[in-house]
């Protein structure tokens, strides 16, 4: 998940992102980079190709900057978000592309006031499921909630549910384990 990726990037990640994206608000592109990182990100994850360019470092930089600046204007990025690409891979940082992308992300959420959650259930959550749960999120943490959705058949039932560093687990699995548990002490 992306919120979990950005708390994962390092400390020069961070500062890439939070250097584009007081650009991107100079700008007013946020919305616009935001959406290109995305992007971005949902590429890596389905191209080995794409992935090999940012990790490899058998590349030359100029031709992982190259590389990136056509994959870029291929995916119809704005400039802005290519030229960011050419940059950490000109500095060496291709490596670290998503997790600037992903703490990019956390910043711009975090700019609008919105909240992120992650719902892990065992089977996939109905429209009307999705929207009852966003109206209880949003009226618990008092601002709007973006909510991620993740199908673990392992948890048998129930929910898992992430908001910021804040785990609620009523998962039939979780709750199987806590009587396992219990059970192993009696």
């Amino acid at each position: 998940m992306a919120a979990s990726s950005a708390s994962h990037a390092n400390e020069t990640a961070r500062r890439y992102a939070s250097a584009l994206f007081d650009l991107a608000k100079e700008k007013g592109e946020l919305e616009t980079v935001s959406k290109d990182l995305k992007s971005l990100i949902a590429m890596a994850a389905g191209s080995k190709d794409l992935s090999v360019l940012l990790e490899s470092p058998a590349f030359a930089r100029e031709d992982k900057a190259k590389g990136l600046v056509a994959v870029a204007a291929k995916a119809g990025l704005s400039k802005l978000a290519s030229n960011f690409l050419a940059t950490m891979a000109t500095n060496g940082r291709s490596d670290e592309v998503l997790g600037a992308a992903s703490y990019f992300d956390e910043l711009y959420a975090k700019h609008r006031g919105v909240k992120r959650a992650l719902a892990r259930t065992a089977e996939e959550m109905t429209a009307d499921q999705r929207k009852k749960l966003e109206a209880v999120l949003k009226k618990a943490v008092g601002s709007d909630v973006e909510l991620e959705t993740e199908v673990e058949p392992g948890l048998i039932g129930g929910i898992q549910l992430r908001v910021g560093s804040t785990l609620i687990d009523t998962s039939v699995a979780s709750k199987l384990d806590r009587m396992n548990t219990a059970m192993k002490g009696a």
